[in-house]
């Protein structure tokens, strides 16, 4: 069934429509779901769930979408549609899913904080933070409830609780990239590098030798400007550039650590190859009068070099 002409069955089911019924699946018409309906739902479901993990999000709502009109009272169903219109961006109808799948699954704490995630990006930090408690309260041992009781903490200016938080999630999931990054990000804001750079050092070394996330290496690189040590911070974000086709974000980036290091030369290349990238960068003006270069003579005159980075 196309995605549209699943969306419109979809939306007849859940407004009650007497037309429903004749979208051919006795689900509607019925308290009891077949045992085929049951297994066509789960088989949907498993192929939404792939499609999601495959980055195809419009096939994976399609899927779940069918799998919520064969059986609707299935939670694992309804809780991957309401992910998928998440990701597409219609916010009200994913929280409308999702409450429906804390419903079906009996409040499960999970759920609770899947739920309060979608609420937390609306804005409303009141309901998300209920949901937080809530799932707390149901299963303490959750690092993804205390994860986000933390975001909310953060959300509302309470960094110091957001730290309790963020570090009670920690202690019951030690990797948990998200969290971590976030208790990173709080110390860098308190100007804590040392802490910071602690805290991305422990994410990277979860990862293989020499596949960390470029982002990750551009943070460590930032909190290692921000102790003074600029040759370990440029030797970082130069391994960041070398492992990705750089943007002229890190490419600006780059070349500000390169003269912070004392190698202005090798920032001129670099801000160089940024420029070619994108003329306009403000990042990349801004550097170029720095160096003392009048606006767009510094790209033009080193325009033959501007491949030094890959």
């Amino acid at each position: 069934m196309p995605a549209s002409s699943t969306r419109i069955a979809l939306w007849l089911l859940l407004a009650g429509s007497p037309l429903a019924a004749s979208l051919g699946c006795r689900a509607f018409r019925c308290q009891e779901v077949s045992d085929e309906a049951i297994a066509a739902t789960r088989q949907l479901s498993l192929q939404g769930m792939d499609a999601q993990q495959r980055g195809r999000w419009d096939q994976a709502e399609s899927l779940f979408a069918q799998a919520v009109i064969t059986c609707p009272r299935d939670e694992r169903a309804r809780c991957g549609y309401a992910e998928s219109l998440r990701h597409r961006g219609a916010r009200e109808q994913a929280v409308t899913h999702m409450e429906e799948a804390v419903r079906l699954s009996g409040h499960d704490p999970e759920r609770l904080v899947q739920l309060g995630h979608m609420y937390r990006e609306q804005g409303d930090l009141s309901r998300a933070g209920n949901l937080a408690a809530r799932a707390i309260h149901a299963n303490p041992q959750l690092a993804s409830a205390w994860a986000l009781r933390g975001e909310v903490e953060r959300a509302s200016g309470q960094r110091t609780e957001a730290l309790a938080s963020f570090h009670r999630a920690l202690s019951l999931q030690p990797h948990f990239p998200p969290v971590q990054l976030a208790v990173a990000e709080i110390y860098a804001a308190e100007n804590r590098p040392q802490q910071a750079l602690a805290t991305l050092q422990a994410l990277e070394a979860s990862f293989p030798p020499g596949q960390g996330p470029v982002d990750l290496m551009v943070r460590q690189s930032r909190a290692l400007c921000s102790l003074g040590r600029y040759p370990d911070a440029l030797r970082k974000l130069t391994t960041a550039a070398e492992r990705v086709n750089p943007s002229a974000d890190l490419l600006c980036e780059l070349a500000q650590t390169q003269l912070l290091a004392g190698e202005t030369s090798a920032a001129q290349l670099t801000l160089s190859a940024a420029l070619a990238r994108d003329p306009r960068h403000p990042g990349c003006l801004a550097l170029e009068q720095r160096l003392g270069a009048p606006q767009g003579a510094l790209a033009t005159a080193l325009a033959p070099q501007q491949t030094v980075l890959h």
